[in-house]
């Protein structure tokens, strides 16, 4: 979900979670040095790639403040740009810290909305060949994402606090995948 805004491919996340285990930073790294991050986010500025990232999470733009303390993060070689996904998503989950907010609250309730439609999304595309044929990027020698990952994405950009997935939202989707067939590239 953060780095491509969309809910996981079943041979993708079977490789990530059976041949290559891995923790969440170095996950977090994997996606980020993927092509597809790389040809869609790869030319923005540092600001410009965690506000994506927070767009894809959240359904919203970063704050100034939080925008600016997590660039300033990066630029000091605290954190890393390449595993700050994993940084927003602890921020998001951390209700001890004394810093959490009403805004935090809002970002973990869009973020396990999120995730829950991502985990059903996934596996109802892993109940069709077919789907999973047609769930994969068209080009990756130049990347594609093409009309099937954009579906997905569409979905999961509607999904959040206040509009969580049903069911038949998700049939219809990946119908949609399916009629769409194999995309070529």
């Amino acid at each position: 979900i953060a780095y491509f805004g969309r809910a996981a491919d079943p041979i993708g996340l079977a490789y990530w979670t059976d041949t290559a285990p891995t923790s969440t930073e170095a996950f977090a790294a994997n996606m980020y040095s993927q092509p597809e991050f790389i040809d869609q986010y790869g030319d923005l500025s540092t600001a410009q790639q965690v506000n994506q990232i927070y767009i894809n999470l959240f359904n919203r733009s970063a704050d100034f403040k939080g925008l600016t303390y997590w660039v300033n993060e990066i630029t000091a070689g605290n954190l890393e740009l390449a595993s700050i996904a994993n940084d927003l998503i602890y921020a998001a989950n951390d209700v001890d810290s004394d810093e959490y907010t009403e805004q935090h609250a809002e970002d973990l309730a869009v973020l396990e909305a999120k995730s829950a439609a991502a985990v059903a999304y996934t596996a109802k595309i892993e109940e069709s060949d077919a789907a999973v044929l047609a769930y994969e990027a068209p080009a990756t020698d130049t990347y594609t994402t093409g009309a099937n990952f954009d579906e997905a994405k569409a979905f999961m950009a509607a999904i959040g606090s206040d509009n969580e997935y049903t069911d038949a939202g998700i049939e219809a989707s990946v119908n949609t995948i399916i009629a769409n067939g194999i995309q070529t590239g």
